[in-house]
């Protein structure tokens, strides 16, 4: 394409730049952005396009797209855990003369960081009406930022003249979700991408979305991005989406990136007639809140194709998960297990390390858990800004938010017995996977050792 783009969307995640080992990676793009751009070129009439950077040569490559493609202007997608990355980012496009726009979970939560480091602007919510504002009022500015042109812009934050920080008035205002066009997936970057994750897990994923928002009212949550109310897509639509991307890609397999997807049996019912009645059916991987299963979705979930469910276990510590305001405890967390493993559903498990107040027994009560359990791997998210987790949402409920500010009051673990538990679990995740399975039997006795044996008090952060 030899056009300019009006907007260049991007993320912020490069693989060669997570610090996990490839076993245990889950690259998967954020679907945000693909939703925005298809947005904004379906409603503001002009080019866009996106970059995904996940297998690039890191920032350097991002200089170059830049510098050959010309936005007028580039937006986005910022994480916590690629918050390095997207201030770099966001520095080379000002370079190169663009307007910038930053969106996502971080710039939610700081948005001054992202505006100190070059943005013009934050996006706040969910995007797509904000964007398209932002858009439409930077072409009639003919592209040139201004306090002026974002006062006027619903849902964004900017600097004012005197470099404080402002938020616009009014709020952006939530798209219906039967209004979306389908996420704008580009068919180069998305075949080259699906042969990477091929070579990493010998399967080729995409995510798919089904709602947005979470069912749920656990405590810990700050709700940043798709917050509330829950809202669902109509079965019949996701199966048609589903339908689609099997025709255009070779996919193997789809990844609902939702919230909560195991939730509401009468929409589950419905989604799973839609799968029988489709003839190309194919295999699918979900999440789920250890409160809200049951049984009979499970079956139906089951029969429709869905090999994996990703449940949302937190901690292995009932004194801890009442203690920060989960809405279900450990007994739910087994149930929910056993009741995957019934359903002949192959099962992930999500814990968290290093939470507010957390004692060497809440850790190893934890590690029990992974040991009983025996998911088919284990995603172990730190609770700082260094973490390695990827774009699951939950991540940023707990580095800012309710959680952070206790982490602020509360001692910690300290960092060796943290990184010993993370890496058992993960290894235990990993158990008789791959060449180096013997390794890791050996490893496993002595990893645990450390976590009982290694000296130290538990760490109390200044504030």
């Amino acid at each position: 394409m030899n056009e300019s783009p009006e907007v260049l969307f991007t993320h912020a995640y490069y693989v060669e730049h997570d610090a996990r080992p490839l076993g245990w990676m889950h690259p998967l793009p954020p679907l945000q952005p693909a939703y925005v751009a298809a947005w904004t070129q379906s409603r503001g009439g002009r080019t866009v396009q996106t970059w995904d950077p996940t297998f690039r040569d890191g920032v350097e490559a991002w200089e170059v797209a830049v510098s050959r493609l010309r936005p007028r202007i580039v937006w986005i997608y910022v994480h916590p855990t690629t918050r390095e990355e997207g201030s770099r980012m966001i520095a080379t496009a000002r370079r190169a003369g663009s307007a910038v726009l930053a969106a996502g979970p971080d710039a939610w939560l700081r948005p001054e960081f992202y505006l100190r480091a070059g943005a013009d602007a934050v996006v706040l919510g969910e995007g797509e009406t904000g964007t398209l504002a932002a858009v439409l009022a930077l072409r009639a500015a003919r592209y040139k930022p201004s306090p002026e042109v974002f006062h006027t812009v619903p849902g964004v934050v900017y600097l004012d003249s005197a470099r404080e920080q402002r938020a616009s008035p009014g709020r952006e205002r939530p798209v219906p979700l039967s209004d979306l066009p389908r996420p704008l997936r580009d068919p180069a970057q998305t075949r080259i991408h699906l042969e990477q994750w091929r070579d990493l897990r010998r399967f080729r994923p995409l995510p798919i979305e089904s709602a947005r928002g979470c069912p749920a009212s656990c405590g810990f949550c700050t709700n940043t991005v798709f917050g509330r109310p829950y809202r669902r897509r109509d079965p019949e639509d996701v199966v048609a989406e589903m339908g689609e991307i099997v025709e255009t890609f070779d996919v193997d397999r789809l990844v609902f990136t939702d919230e909560v997807f195991v939730f509401d049996r009468h929409w589950l019912a419905e989604f799973a007639r839609a799968m029988h009645r489709w003839d190309g059916r194919v295999q699918f991987e979900a999440s789920a809140n250890p409160g809200l299963l049951d049984a009979e979705s499970l079956k139906l979930l089951s029969g429709a194709g869905c090999v994996r469910i990703d449940l949302d276990a937190s901690s292995g510590s009932e004194r801890l998960l009442k203690k920060l305001d989960w809405r279900y405890g450990t007994a739910d967390v087994y149930r929910a297990a056993g009741a995957i493993r019934d359903a002949g559903i192959g099962m992930g498990l999500r814990v968290v390390a290093g939470l507010a107040g957390e004692t060497r027994a809440d850790l190893q009560a934890t590690m029990k858990m992974v040991e009983i359990i025996q998911p088919d791997g284990v995603e172990v998210t730190r609770v700082d800004p260094g973490s390695p987790a990827l774009f699951r949402k939950n991540w940023e409920r707990v580095v800012a938010g309710p959680l952070a500010d206790r982490r602020e009051m509360e001692s910690t673990l300290p960092g060796p017995i943290l990184d010993a538990a993370v890496t058992w679990m993960n290894e235990e995740g990993r158990s008789g996977v791959g060449d180096g399975a013997i390794v890791q039997g050996l490893k496993r006795p002595l990893l645990r050792a450390m976590v009982r044996m290694l000296p130290g008090r538990r760490l109390r952060r200044k504030r």
